[in-house]
């Protein structure tokens, strides 16, 4: 899967995901208010013919985009009062099941039943709680494979940290510290790996230069030659939320 901009007439811009289907023959498009545009193109399709189909589909983008985004609004108000059957998280290429157990404790834990499969028990007709207890797992989840993924571009690229903070901000992806502690939002596991890494370079860079001078971004680039478009994706990245988390509108630090 890649992801890919597409430039619509009214100026926006709207990312799409690319899928590879060695049974399709042709480029297909589909647009919807749960994964928004998604591009699946047959095996061994030149990208720059692919670009070129998928700017002349811009017209029939632009007249469902509407409909689909007021879908997808009253999907995610839905969404955001259930909590979820599934967790994905592209930024670990993990996909994790979750089974709900209805017991007599009045507490509600979360447990690993088993590789990609989450048990939560308990009260579990307290769907708030249900939910507040996953964002504690993902915060877990974001230390155990968030700080250590961190560390290891820490010693790639010489930048050192102090300290680490795994949050859920609502407004940032993460940010740096005069002393050097970097605070990370565990939402980025539902981010594009390339993306993750791009906000981790983005937090090292200001343990060197906590600013967002010339001198910044040169170093920025120096580590993420695609910082640029990579920057204009997380705009967006909002977006790859479930409505479960009630997400906020983070700018990348």
């Amino acid at each position: 899967m890649t992801i890919a901009m597409l430039e619509l007439a009214d100026g926006r811009r709207l990312p799409y995901r690319v899928t590879i289907s060695p049974r399709s023959r042709s480029v297909r498009l589909r647009l919807s208010a749960r994964s928004g545009l998604v591009v699946v193109a047959p095996r061994g399709i030149n990208r720059a013919d692919l670009d070129a189909i998928v700017q002349g589909k811009r017209d029939w983008v632009t007249r469902h985009l509407k409909r689909f985004e007021e879908a997808r609004h009253s999907l995610a108000a839905q969404a955001s009062m259930v909590p979820p059957q599934a967790i994905d998280l592209p930024a670990l290429n993990e996909s994790w099941q979750i089974e709900y157990r209805q017991t007599s404790s009045k507490t509600i834990p979360v447990r690993i039943d088993r590789p990609h499969r989450l048990i939560v028990s308990g009260a579990i007709e307290d769907k708030a709680t249900c939910r507040i207890v996953l964002h504690r797992w993902l915060a877990r989840r974001g230390r155990e494979t968030l700080v250590p993924w961190l560390a290891q571009l820490a010693e790639e690229t010489g930048l050192q940290f102090s300290a680490v903070r795994i949050r859920g901000q609502r407004t940032r992806w993460g940010s740096c510290t005069a002393k050097r502690v970097i605070n990370l939002n565990y939402k980025l596991l539902f981010l594009p790996p390339e993306w993750v890494r791009y906000v981790l370079i983005h937090e090292l860079c200001h343990t060197r230069e906590l600013n967002h001078s010339e001198r910044f971004w040169r170093l920025v680039h120096r580590w993420e030659p695609n910082a640029a478009e990579i920057r204009g994706h997380l705009r967006e990245a909002w977006k790859w939320l479930p409505g479960w988390l009630d997400p906020g509108w983070p700018d990348g630090g």
